[in-house]
């Protein structure tokens, strides 16, 4: 019994790899990228190689207990949305890709406050670079690495001046690709 199904696995597995994904043109995927906060993507492949990614991301914090007198309870939120595109080398099973993306982001802080805080807008430039394992036809594994600029714009409450951050980030990926 064991043999069997340990045969059965390796013809499932190889299988899964055999049957990679090879042509690109018109795809279609839906994914997350990221971990402690995930963002929602969906992926167009115009050619074998160009592709465009849009991004979406939300989260929300709702402080506990009720404010006290003179203080305004605010639920925080921090909200974003990016487009990328990306130039895809050819690969069969692992695909690389680099590009560039950008990110709108708007962050209200949440708890408790005598003045309710301004939202804080960022603009956030990145050069992405990064790699897709097709595990199966329709199916893939990855990492994206981000090197960018955020430009942080001025709010009022509290009063803050526009400025600018240089950061890097890495996202774990998972794609679902249609058709």
């Amino acid at each position: 019994m064991k043999k069997l199904m340990g045969s059965l696995l390796a013809v499932v597995l190889f299988a899964t790899i055999a049957s990679a994904q090879v042509t690109k043109a018109g795809k279609i995927g839906i994914g997350v990228d990221g971990v402690t906060s995930p963002n929602l993507t969906a992926k167009y492949f115009f050619n074998e190689n160009i592709a465009s990614e849009l991004t979406v991301g939300a989260n929300i914090y709702s402080p506990g207990g009720d404010a006290t007198t003179g203080y305004t309870k605010v639920t925080g939120s921090d909200v974003r949305v990016g487009l990328s595109l990306l130039y895809h080398f050819t690969g069969n099973e692992f695909v690389p890709y680099l590009g560039v993306e950008g990110l709108y982001e708007t962050n209200k802080e949440g708890g408790f406050y005598t003045k309710e805080p301004d939202a804080k807008n960022d603009v956030v430039v990145s050069a992405v670079f990064g790699g897709e394992y097709f595990i199966a036809k329709q199916f893939s594994l990855g990492v994206k690495e981000k090197v960018g600029f955020d430009f942080g714009l001025s709010r009022d409450i509290p009063k803050e001046d526009s400025d600018m951050h240089i950061g890097t980030s890495t996202l774990v990926t998972a794609k679902f690709y249609f058709n």
